[in-house]
């Protein structure tokens, strides 16, 4: 009598609460977030996604109903978004928590599912670990915005004593509720000024901070535009991000992130940054 095939078990949640932050007015991720919730379920013990005030109150509601969404700040700033959410991520009782904005995760769960569970899992056995982007996934980017990041990223690893290089802007990282509690406790910074502080914040979180780059991190934005870039093309479509209006943009969101990190180094000083570089995870 031939053997029936055992069904591969369906590994369960890891004990890591996501912290998610999403602004989006068209309510463009509602549908493929409807198809990833049972996946996102499976994979963290938590979720609280907070959502910016002018996001599509379709999406508000729907976050609403499954239980997942952490609220919404007064001011339409990052800030208070982002510590809004791992509050609530914090509230949920994990033995970690996980930040990353909601587009990215969905993006990383359907384009490398296995990276991100793995990437998890390594994050159990470390207090502080940052997630970066590997090269090829930061180039992906359109070119304003991976040509100011590349400096701000060499400034503050310059200024931090790591001379190899540092992805800080993602920004993610995974941390157990203590650390996580005292970066809210300390962070202060209401707008872009953030990614640069909780790059400074996080150095100073413990003695040691793993260090890990993805391929699940490459540019999610296309993601929210599918039927342009069908009818155009990436490499098309990408070019037209490429404005004067956007390299503007993208240089005084430098500058903030700059000053942001300068601030936090001022408010707690961190006299050398010791980094242990993980390897890459499966995909």
């Amino acid at each position: 009598m031939p053997r029936r095939k055992r069904r591969r078990r369906e590994p369960g949640p890891l004990d890591v609460a996501l912290a998610a932050t999403v602004h989006d007015p068209r309510g463009a991720l509602g549908e493929e977030l409807r198809r990833a919730l049972p996946r996102l379920a499976r994979l963290y013990r938590g979720i609280a996604v907070a959502t910016s005030p002018p996001t599509a109150p379709r999406l508000t509601a729907f976050l609403a109903e499954a239980g997942i969404h952490a609220g919404t700040p007064a001011a339409n700033v990052r800030g208070p978004l982002y510590r809004l959410a791992i509050r609530a991520a914090l509230a949920r009782g994990a033995a970690r928590v996980h930040y990353l904005d909601l587009d990215r995760v969905l993006h990383w769960l359907r384009r490398t599912p296995r990276e991100l569970r793995a990437t998890l899992r390594v994050a159990g056995s470390h207090r502080v670990l940052v997630i970066g982007r590997t090269p090829k996934a930061h180039r992906s980017h359109h070119l304003p915005l991976y040509a100011t990041e590349v400096l701000v990223n060499r400034l503050m690893a310059g200024q931090l004593g790591v001379e190899e290089r540092l992805d800080l802007l993602v920004p993610s990282f995974v941390l157990p509720p203590d650390a996580a509690e005292l970066l809210v406790a300390r962070s202060r910074a209401r707008d872009a000024a953030v990614y640069g502080e909780w790059a400074a914040l996080l150095a100073g979180l413990g003695p040691e901070v793993a260090y890990l780059e993805c391929h699940g991190l490459d540019w999610e934005t296309p993601d929210r535009h599918r039927r342009a870039i069908r009818r155009i093309g990436l490499p098309a479509w990408r070019r037209r991000q490429e404005t004067s209006a956007e390299w503007a943009y993208r240089i005084d969101i430098a500058e903030e992130i700059k000053a942001g990190f300068e601030r936090a180094l001022e408010r707690f000083s961190v006299t050398g940054m010791s980094v242990r570089r993980l390897a890459p995870r499966a995909r």
